[in-house]
């Protein structure tokens, strides 16, 4: 399992603590990115949001993806220098942030490819390593590589929209659906399945088979939204609506599952169950969300927000309570490791539910509940970027 075993504990140094700067930076983004839109700002919105999706999350995930590949494979450890995939796609999401805020035409036209190389070189890394796997490797690598897959997708369609401006709108709506929910979205269903085991100390078996069996489902469903929603009208909107169902039905069974194999101990306190069962709520309830909108049943601000705070937050402070205390310390786990686990999930469930309520304010139709939204979203955000500061400084001034 991601975390425990000994060819993740061996994968660390720089690698490894770049997820975790990745982390920091996705956290600190986030912050950013909910002031902005909360208090108005000069910069156009996607610049913000860019701080968040492209110069934290991308970069963060394929560096976790190339922390979790060895494991999931079991082949030796990555290569440090494979560590310079998720710096191309930072120097990326820089550049793009920097087109939005300055309007410098070039880093539009070469950020996009770019970003598409590193996932291209990082995908071909992780082809090798299945190939090379003795027997079949873990599914949760099935939903890698479709996320990928998802990712390379919606990076050519931005790309191509900067030669064909008439294709323009229809090129980003994609780009924005398929890399939210079949991206980080499919990345994450895939992690959240064979980290939550790891979390409460208890196997699932039904882990394995429930991937193989939920991956065609969820894939269609991100490529059945970004289509229906870049499409628009009537038809698109039903493909997209009917895509949303197919996307959470898996969700639905996964809960179910998680309720049937763990009970009551998934909202124990003192750990991150808690905060992971909030990112996959979070992500359901952006579905919802998308389906009333776009059926014309609610009127709402952009879902942006909600996705941010109520999924993207909570998913990343459960997996920096789990994963942050291997990454600043490798080797045998040892009490040090247990207690900053507790440090960094403490009120894990009050968070939790902090987080979701809060995405659900944000996108409200009413400009003081959704401030009050951004508000909570932010004090979730600096709560993250203030716990691991101190687990850090922790890792510095106490003896191994």
């Amino acid at each position: 399992m991601p975390g425990t075993t000994r060819s993740a504990l061996r994968f660390h140094h720089f690698p490894a603590r770049l997820a975790a700067l990745l982390a920091a930076v996705t956290a600190i983004g986030s912050v950013l990115a909910l002031a902005g839109a909360a208090i108005g700002q000069h910069w156009p919105p996607g610049a913000f949001w860019h701080i968040v999706f492209a110069v934290g999350a991308l970069p963060l995930i394929l560096a976790a993806m190339a922390y979790f590949t060895p494991v999931l494979t079991r082949t030796p450890e990555a290569p440090h220098g494979l560590a310079v995939l998720p710096l191309i796609a930072l120097l990326a999401g820089l550049s793009i942030v920097a087109w939005f805020a300055h309007g410098v035409g070039l880093p539009r036209l070469v950020a996009p490819w770019l970003a598409l190389g590193a996932v291209a070189g990082l995908a071909l890394w992780m082809r090798r390593r299945w190939r090379a796997c003795l027997g079949p490797p873990h599914a949760c690598l099935s939903w890698y590589a479709a996320a990928l897959f998802c990712l390379g997708l919606g990076l050519v369609a931005v790309g191509v929209s900067a030669f064909r401006p008439e294709l323009g709108p229809y090129l980003r709506t994609f780009h924005l659906h398929v890399n939210a929910l079949g991206f980080m979205g499919l990345t994450a269903i895939g992690t959240l399945q064979v980290l939550l085991p790891t979390v409460l100390g208890r196997p699932d078996p039904a882990t394995s088979r429930r991937l193989v069996r939920d991956l065609p489902w969820s894939l269609a469903g991100a490529l059945g939204v970004a289509a229906g929603a870049s499409l628009g009208g009537a038809l698109g909107g039903a493909l997209a609506a009917g895509a949303a169902v197919t996307y959470a039905w898996p969700l639905l069974h996964l809960a179910h599952d998680i309720r049937r194999a763990f009970g009551g101990q998934v909202w124990s306190p003192r750990q991150a169950a808690p905060l992971l069962l909030a990112a996959m709520t979070g992500l359901t309830l952006t579905l919802v969300h998308g389906i009333a909108h776009g059926t014309g049943m609610i009127q709402a601000r952009d879902v942006l927000p909600m996705f941010v705070i109520s999924f993207l937050l909570p998913l990343v402070s459960g997996a920096v309570s789990q994963l942050l205390p291997v990454w600043l310390r490798p080797g045998a786990q040892a009490d040090w490791h247990r207690q900053q686990r507790t440090r960094l999930a403490a009120l894990a469930r009050t968070r939790a539910v902090l987080l979701v309520c809060a995405g659900v304010l944000s996108a409200a139709d009413n400009e003081t509940v959704g401030a009050t939204g951004y508000l909570l979203g932010i004090l979730g955000a600096l709560w993250l970027v203030g716990a691991m500061a101190l687990a850090v400084r922790r890792s510095i001034s106490q003896p191994r």
